[in-house]
């Protein structure tokens, strides 16, 4: 847990007197708006929830109160992020995207072309992301997608410890990092040539030992809190411009 537990003490550190304005949850995304503006969203970790009515609150009565409030210091969902419940958990790291992901220094343009993907490479791909797949397919290399719930064709999770480590790029999908999976998929990476990409990831330095993250910047944090409730999903964010894909390249 030590790439997660850095990401936990330098978003506390940043967070100083920041409050969380706002919250949402959403269909496949939360969203969070802080004090100072800044937003940040993170996959919603709903296969994870016991499918009960109150999995976000405790208590009975009058003690019966949300696990997360608005207008709570950004401490405290920050610190939710390393909870036992799915949605503090989400809630938590859209928190840290909120306050760690750089404002400067973002790139835009095609992901796998950072990556140097060319003919004959072994793409390994945590998490099917069917764009990506499709563009690797195209500069011909092959694709080898690891999924929880695997479709026919796909290899399970497990199959990681075996599969990954002889893979030229691997493209690991954001939601390792709320899932807590990301440093095990880490540990069987044997190249350079790797990136996290999702709405999800951490735009921060100096924490995920990759070479590229390819995540969301926020650029109406309103109409993010507007439309996550009503169902928006990732395509949604950047199709309607209240979010921009761009790239921080590390290496």
């Amino acid at each position: 847990m030590r790439i997660l537990k850095n990401l936990v003490k330098k978003s506390t550190d940043a967070a100083k007197d920041l409050y969380v304005e706002d919250f949402v949850i959403g269909i496949g995304l939360v969203g969070v708006k802080l004090s100072d503006g800044s937003a940040g969203v993170a996959y919603n970790l709903k296969q994870d929830l016991l499918g009960e009515c109150e999995e976000f609150s405790e208590g009975r009565g009058k003690n019966y109160s949300l696990l997360l409030k608005p207008g709570e210091k950004a401490i405290t969902f920050i610190e939710a992020f390393t909870s036992e419940n799915p949605l503090a958990k989400s809630l938590g790291l859209a928190t840290i995207n909120a306050v760690l992901s750089e404002k400067e220094n973002l790139q835009k343009g095609d992901l796998l072309e950072h990556l140097e993907i060319k003919e004959g490479d072994v793409v390994g791909m945590i998490g099917e992301i069917g764009p990506l797949i499709m563009a690797a397919i195209e500069k011909g290399a092959k694709v080898r997608v690891f999924e929880r719930n695997r479709k026919r064709g796909q290899f399970p999770d497990w199959a990681i410890t075996t599969y990954l480590e002889d893979c030229d790029v691997v493209i690991i999908s954001a939601s390792s990092i709320v899932n807590w999976t990301i440093e095990w998929v880490l540990d069987y990476v044997k190249t350079d040539r790797v990136a996290i990409v999702g709405p999800t990831a951490t735009l921060v330095k100096d924490i995920f030992p990759v070479k590229v993250i390819a995540g969301a910047k926020i650029l109406d944090p309103d109409k993010l809190l507007d439309s996550l409730p009503r169902g928006i999903g990732t395509a949604g964010l950047y199709s309607s411009g209240i979010a921009e894909k761009v790239t921080l390249i590390l290496k």
